[in-house]
């Protein structure tokens, strides 16, 4: 039933370890598929990879201080604890399946195997079409502006050209601007209720639901992932697999690899099961900036879809944008996550048939003051409002306008740290601003020395990272505060460590085959080449295989493509995370089924709501990623994880 892993670079060292290193792995987590007892559903079904992984159970949830805090004891990993960082791969380390997964049931769960050997791109429908676009980004334009405006204010102007500060706007609020590959992204997160799109269904001849098809606009740049489709709704294809159609715009410093990884629901009888397996569909390098790449990635069958996250490896945290799928409910009322946008973005709430926060002036105004006033976009959206308004222009300051125009500028191009007016909380692992409907993070337990390269000056230390979680179990206190006008919610979510994780294909290595890349930052051995030593790689002692820590990875480059066909060719070396393709079987850390942590909105004086959340991890993490959380609520771009 098993196929080996290809014997080359990370792989290798994995099976080196699994046969010399003395580790009995194995047990529950490398059983084949196979009639199982879940006490997690009273029945019996088939368990075992490729089927779904032994259940965890619930974690324990308690609120000691009466409601201020949420504190999470995980269930104790079945799994030996192994480090998987020092002795990799660890014990959760799944040997590759090269099938299709299955469900409890023992069903077939088709388009569910991302790659083999002879095809990486076993999920593409097609090939990768690519045209040229104008790669200006928002950054850019508002930069510019912002540059204009400093310079009218150093000159003893008072006044700016109206027309610069309306086009400010446009930017902010999503505005149709000319010859923008970002046109209509706004980059004020208040469009929820307007991002909700419907599988269409496709018929055979006899008038039966053969498939469907969505499409999905992304843009990319900088620390930004931004979509025009935060929820999808499959309901027309529920029995019968489907595509998603991506455009993916690659904007100035949106360098990227392509990996849209789903997570799928198991099925229990007739019903919804819990998690089942999530997956990379795809690991595709988008990295010719001007380029819209259009790419169709093969779904399973619309019953088993929860949600999709688009990662930008890259640089993450924070680039990743999220799909959910708007059937899902989520509260003690049971609202769709569409109408949770709709209660936080509308003024008659979930019943308001005709809001329309994009085309009706009033509704965009509500909307907007729905997001708090600690957000840079929304500080600078102000600043730019006044300088337009004929009435009130020239009252406004040019200096001060132009100094708080640059501080919330630079604030918004960096989420890997708190903005202007809120201070970390010193006994947190991780400090959180909600805000924009979005995540901001402080820097807490930052480790190593930095470049002083990219936006976030930090690029080589552990900035978005957990490094000191290597065994079970694992402390994490989170700090979290709400700067906008409505609740949000706090999920955790593990993506393989308690139950296993599969490493199926890898070709993202930053290097060159030749060795060490020349920017490679200060501390690497020039004469050990990455490629000696695999054991070394995957344990990711090596610098040359970094983990993102906030800002432009100035060493990864883009890698030339196959000549004879530079879009579509065999895939060469490229960036981003260090295991690729793999399938995980994830399972909820704290929140979501085992009860809902909400974060209270700012109040009225402007202080922002609090909640904090200390989880206690009873196993160990997936070499990929330690820690996911993000806004069960409002997902979206509302993400913050830790590597």
């Amino acid at each position: 039933m098993k196929d080996l892993i290809p014997m080359t670079g990370p792989r290798l060292a994995a099976a080196f370890f699994l046969l010399v290193g003395g580790v009995g792995f194995g047990g529950a987590a490398w059983a084949d598929c196979a009639p199982t007892f879940d006490p997690m559903t009273g029945m019996t079904g088939w368990m075992g990879h490729p089927c779904p992984q032994p259940r965890p159970g619930a974690s324990s949830q308690s609120s000691p201080d009466g409601g201020l805090t949420t504190v999470v004891n995980t269930p104790e990993g079945h799994l030996p604890a192994v480090d998987p960082f020092d002795t990799p791969p660890g014990s959760n380390f799944l040997m590759t399946v090269y099938e299709n997964l299955k469900d409890f049931n023992g069903d077939e769960m088709p388009n569910t195997l991302p790659s083999r050997p002879e095809n990486p791109y076993y999920l593409h429908d097609g090939p990768v079409l690519t045209r040229k676009i104008n790669p200006t980004n928002p950054e850019d334009d508002l930069d510019a502006i912002i540059d204009r405006i400093e310079a009218a204010a150093k000159h003893g102007r008072r006044r700016i050209d109206d027309d610069l500060a309306r086009r400010a706007i446009d930017i902010i609020e999503g505005n149709p601007i000319r010859d923008r590959a970002y046109s209509g992204f706004p980059l004020l997160h208040y469009n929820g209720p307007n991002k909700v799109k419907t599988v269409q269904p496709i018929h055979d001849e006899a008038g039966n639901v053969v498939g469907g098809n969505v499409d999905v606009n992304l843009i990319y740049y900088n620390q930004h992932i931004e979509g025009d489709t935060a929820f999808v709704d499959p309901s027309a294809v529920q029995e019968v697999p489907w595509t998603i159609t991506y455009h993916v715009n690659i904007l100035n410093r949106g360098m990227e690899d392509f990996s849209p990884m789903v997570m799928n629901f198991d099925r229990v009888g007739a019903n919804r099961g819990p998690f089942h397996a999530s997956m990379d569909q795809s690991y595709f390098p988008m990295l010719d900036e001007g380029t819209r790449y259009t790419v169709k990635i093969k779904e399973t069958k619309g019953k088993y879809y929860n949600l999709t996250y688009i990662w930008g490896w890259r640089i993450h945290p924070p680039r990743v944008q999220v799909i959910e799928n708007a059937l899902k409910t989520a509260g003690p009322d049971g609202w769709t996550l569409p109408q949770w946008e709709k209660a936080a973005f509308c003024e008659g709430g979930i019943n308001d048939p005709d809001c329309d926060p994009v085309n009706n002036r009033a509704d965009r105004e509500y909307a907007i003051a729905q997001i708090g006033d600690l957000s840079p976009v929304k500080r600078m959206w102000r600043v730019f409002k006044s300088l337009a308004d004929e009435r009130r222009s020239d009252a406004v300051d040019l200096k001060t306008a132009a100094e708080g125009l640059r501080e919330a500028f630079l604030d918004w191009t960096d989420r890997t740290r708190l903005p202007s007016g809120v201070r970390s909380d010193p006994e947190a692992t991780l400090t959180m601003l909600y805000v924009n409907n979005t995540i901001y993070a402080g820097r807490q337990g930052a480790q190593g020395e930095g470049s002083g390269l990219g936006p976030a000056s930090y690029k080589g230390i552990g900035n978005g990272s957990a490094l000191d979680w290597h065994l079970r179990p694992y402390e994490y206190k989170a700090t979290i505060y709400n700067g906008d006008h409505f609740v949000h919610g706090y999920m955790n979510v593990d993506f393989g460590g308690s139950r296993g994780w599969e490493n199926q294909f890898q070709y993202t290595d930053p290097t060159t085959l030749a060795g060490p890349h020349p920017e490679i930052p200060p501390g690497h051995d020039a004469n050990f080449p990455p490629f000696t030593n695999p054991a070394n790689i995957i344990s990711g002692a090596d610098k040359v295989f970094p983990i993102n820590r906030g800002g432009a990875e100035e060493f990864l480059q883009p890698d030339p493509r196959n000549p004879a066909d530079p879009v579509n060719g065999p895939p060469q070396l490229g960036s981003g995370c260090f295991f690729t393709f793999g399938r995980n079987y994830a399972w909820p850390n704290a929140g979501g089924p085992w009860g809902g942590i909400m974060v209270p909105p700012v109040a009225t004086d402007g202080t922002p709501g609090l909640h904090k959340v200390e989880i206690t991890y009873n196993f160990e993490p997936s070499p990929r990623l330690r820690i996911y959380q993000f806004d069960p609520l409002h997902h979206d771009v509302a993400v913050y994880s830790l590597h």
